[in-house]
């Protein structure tokens, strides 16, 4: 059986598939131990992650989670700086910057010096189109193992969207943005366990769409599509679901109110988000303009709505058709769409088929199933990545 070291700080994440990531490690590999604040006392954390490791192992992997900024070329005061600052916005935690510091620290000087042959890296939420060239040697320095989305989910500049300019995380980055990360990721399939968001039980509903209040909602953050959706569905009358959570701790959060930095204040915004795709009949997305499978393409099926969107990059791979679990639409279609469902009833068993290929393929169970074929592959020496591919997941081995 695999033994493995999971290293990160301990928080409570706006998105939950950060805030689960370690149970779904352990959920993979059973035979894990837990380094860092909030996992460990702090007499541990000051004797060291080398002197843990000697005490504890062997390891024959060792993962680094989310939290932890491994693939910043140098530890410096800008790295150190942005992320506290954004786990002191969007996450909950009762760790002092000191003891923050000194982890990471730590972890950098031990890391390259840690005898333990597999090194992973959680890259799920990485900023992909943002990636440098250095951040790309570190992990090769590093001789990490990516955890996280391979190359068929991330498209290249040239492939993306006219719109993709018109969105603001576009025009902040653009002077930065560019193929690096997905160059890597299509040159070394071998580096990357594949995996993408997941849903855990408490995210299902099995409440039938007829006994649904409200029509439609399309929650989120207004990307340029999303943003244009909500346009033609107000203008057309119809009965969408209220967003006052969102726009309540997004306007306190910018006026410097600490909301996401408790866990009752992350409790209450996903109750409220919960509760939005639970009780509309019909829910609607799309992708920002780069096209990444953002969590909403699992957390709205699972919630057993009628799932309208644009699909994102890889969609149909993941097992997900147009027609049987999903129904494909453009904002300008919405309007008719609605029409058409509310006056004939339709879209019950498609709703159905969205929550359990969910439930098959990307609950959390599924997940760490998947990851856990790759690790044995990985520690037996013979993996060379894996793919999905219509809805099967695959993974290559060599010999």
């Amino acid at each position: 059986m695999i033994r493995a070291l999971y290293v990160d700080i301990d928080l409570v994440h706006l998105n939950p598939s950060a805030t689960y990531f370690p149970q779904l490690i352990e959920a993979a590999v059973p035979n894990v131990s837990f380094y860092g604040p909030g996992f460990s006392s702090p007499d541990v954390l000051a004797k060291g992650l080398l002197d843990w490791i000697r005490e504890t192992g062997p390891y024959e992997v060792i993962f680094i989670g989310p939290n932890s900024p491994i693939l910043a070329s140098n530890l410096d005061d800008d790295v150190i700086r942005s992320t506290l600052h954004h786990m002191r916005r969007f996450t909950a935690h009762g760790h002092a910057d000191a003891e923050i510091v000194a982890f990471f620290k730590d972890l950098f000087a031990a890391l390259p010096k840690a005898d333990i042959e597999h090194r992973v890296a959680s890259s799920l939420n990485f900023d992909y189109y943002a990636a440098t060239a250095a951040q790309v040697q570190r992990l090769q320095d590093l001789n990490l193992t990516l955890i996280g989305p391979n190359e068929q989910f991330v498209r290249p500049m040239a492939e993306l969207p006219e719109f993709v300019v018109q969105e603001k995380h576009y025009q902040r980055k653009k002077a930065g943005l560019s193929d690096c990360w997905f160059d890597f990721l299509r040159a070394h399939p071998e580096r990357v366990i594949t995996a993408l968001h997941y849903v855990v039980p408490s995210e299902f509903s099995f409440t039938p769409i007829h006994l649904r209040r409200s029509v439609i909602a399309v929650p989120g953050v207004e990307y340029h599509l999303r943003k244009a959706a909500n346009v033609k569905l107000r203008r057309s009358g119809v009965r969408m679901a209220s967003k006052w959570y969102f726009h309540l701790f997004r306007i306190l959060n910018r006026l410097g109110v600490p909301v996401y930095a408790h866990p009752m204040g992350l409790h209450l915004y996903n109750q409220g988000f919960q509760r939005t795709l639970k009780t509309s009949r019909y829910v609607y997305t799309a992708p920002g303009g780069f096209g990444l499978p953002v969590r909403k393409f699992f957390e709205i099926p699972a919630a057993g709505a009628l799932f309208l969107c644009r699909p994102c990059t890889g969609y149909q791979d993941l097992g997900y058709v147009g027609g049987v679990h999903y129904l494909s639409a453009e904002p300008d279609d919405l309007p008719g769409l609605l029409q058409e469902l509310m006056r004939t009833g339709a879209g019950h068993d498609v709703a159905i088929s969205g929550r359990k290929v969910t439930a098959n393929n990307h609950s959390l169970q599924a997940r760490a199933q998947q990851i856990q074929l790759c690790l044995e592959a990985l520690t037996r020496g013979t993996y060379r990545g894996a793919r999905w591919r219509d809805g099967e997941f695959i993974v290559s081995t060599a010999g």
